[in-house]
């Protein structure tokens, strides 16, 4: 079989392959693509979240702009998130993302590196808005191409270790922004934070061009890169047959275009809006912890840059737990109760941490910090996964985006939580934060419900179906993935 791209009637036909060279096949994705997948995932994490790095040299007083300002080019930067979200991720269905992705990635790089450049509030105002509109397909891009190199099984790990690069940029970001803001501040001219976009842009669009050639195309179109050998004709075929075994609904190619039908079904469908609700609740406390985190572990008594420093360890929590509950979901296929156990944790760590008195001490209140950030989002990648599994192929690209925006879109209210009356510890908004967190934990519990419901019915209904019309072939039925729920 050549490398060029596997039509449908090869896919379908089944493939002899031993166990040893499924592993082998799926090893190299887990080694050689969805690491590099991560690593485009931090410099999108770092070009979001740099802005908070500069804020500690003399970004505010060289633009002469205010918090308030940051303010609003935070939410212009939110809007260009949820403006193009789904659009991006059209054309990444159109060409294919390993095409697409490096092509915004390359394009953000460059608007980052163009932020050392800014002069005044207009500018900062304008690079927010085209740095989001840049970034906006790669979340929800990058998350459908992995589910089309695994099964429906083995999703959650595997989104778990993509959305970990969150986890990774939080332990990275903060002490490579302390090394470039300290040793090139003044350096030829520059502020440090000037230093700090330029280089970080640098970065970007130097891993955007590596990805254009070294990402794959998916297995069902051949898994060819335009330079390097990742994945060669074996794999492909391999990884494809047994994707089309697990889920027929991926058998259709990237390359097919967007309809308006699909966008349009997509939207009318009741199953994406339990998912996206409990996203968006669940997302709510994530732009206030993030912005001032630092802060409220002041606030409990610690000083200066050790507040910094403390603030790093829920990350690598996050990492671990994070991983550790998708790889645990997989095992069991099961969803619902593993998303609601990552959101209930980060209610009973909101609350520690508002309603504990001072009393109690320091650490004890710091323990609480912890456990918040370190369970907050931690049931967003079993969530996309689940997701995934319940919509066919032409559809599961809409479905992601939309989920994405619904994310992007709880910074609106994440970033009214807390109050500047309610400093130091924010108290009030960390419990609104903690209620938001466990609705969205209850909101995936009547999803697994109605999903057992829906199951039945359609197969009394397949069953009726196929009684009725024996002899004359059984009935297609709308493809569905069961095999989630226990």
């Amino acid at each position: 079989m050549s490398e060029s791209t596997l039509d449908r009637n090869e896919i379908e036909v089944d493939v002899d392959f031993s166990p040893q060279e499924e592993r082998h096949a799926v090893r190299k994705v887990d080694f050689l693509v969805l690491p590099f997948i991560v690593l485009c995932f931090l410099m999108l994490q770092f070009d979001r979240t740099n802005l908070g790095n500069a804020q500690t040299d003399t970004i505010l007083h060289d633009l002469g702009i205010t918090t308030a300002h940051v303010n609003i080019g935070q939410t212009l930067f939110t809007l260009g998130f949820v403006l193009f979200e789904l659009p991006s991720n059209v054309i990444a269905k159109a060409i294919g993302p390993q095409r697409w992705v490096p092509f915004i990635m390359f394009t953000w790089g460059l608007i980052t590196l163009c932020q050392a450049f800014m002069t005044n509030k207009g500018g900062f105002y304008a690079t927010r808005f085209l740095l989001a509109s840049g970034e906006a397909g790669f979340i929800p891009g990058m998350a459908w191409y992995i589910t089309r190199f695994y099964k429906n099984s083995e999703l959650s790990l595997r989104l778990a270790i993509f959305w970990a690069a969150n986890s990774v940029a939080g332990m990275v970001s903060g002490p490579l922004a302390l090394g470039i803001l300290q040793g090139l501040n003044h350096k030829r001219g520059w502020h440090g934070w000037q230093w700090l976009f330029a280089i970080e842009g640098a970065m970007t669009m130097f891993v955007a061009i590596i990805a254009l050639f070294y990402l794959p195309s998916t297995p069902t179109e051949g898994g060819r890169s335009l330079l390097f050998r990742i994945v060669n004709a074996r794999d492909a075929e391999i990884l494809a047959a047994r994707l089309i075994v697990d889920d027929p609904k991926k058998a259709s190619v990237v390359s097919d275009k967007v309809r308006f039908v699909d966008i349009r079904d997509t939207f009318l469908d009741w199953r994406l809006y339990g998912h996206c609700a409990a996203a968006f609740l669940s997302s709510v406390i994530l732009t206030p912890i993030n912005t001032y985190g630092p802060s409220v572990i002041k606030s409990l008594g610690y000083k200066g840059f050790t507040a910094n420093g403390m603030a790093a360890p829920a990350s690598a929590i996050g990492l671990v737990f994070s991983v550790s509950l998708a790889y645990n979901s997989d095992r069991v296929r099961e969803r619902g109760i593993h998303i609601f156990t990552a959101m209930a944790l980060s209610f009973a760590g909101c609350l520690w941490l508002a309603l504990a008195p001072d009393s109690v001490g320091k650490r004890t209140l710091y323990g609480g910090y912890l456990m918040t950030a370190g369970t907050m989002g931690c049931g967003q990648a079993i969530n996309a996964s689940w997701l995934s599994s319940r919509f066919e192929e032409r559809r599961r690209p809409i479905a992601l985006a939309a989920y994405v925006a619904f994310i992007q879109m709880a910074g609106f209210a994440g970033s009214n939580v807390f109050k500047v009356k309610d400093a130091p510890r924010y108290k009030h908004g960390l419990v609104i934060c903690g209620a938001c967190a466990l609705a969205g934990g209850v909101v995936m519990l009547i999803w697994k419900a109605l999903y057992i419901w829906d199951d039945k019915r359609n197969s009394q209904q397949t069953e009726t179906l196929q009684v009725n019309h024996l002899g004359q072939g059984s009935p297609r039925s709308e493809d569905r993935y069961h095999e989630e729920e226990k």
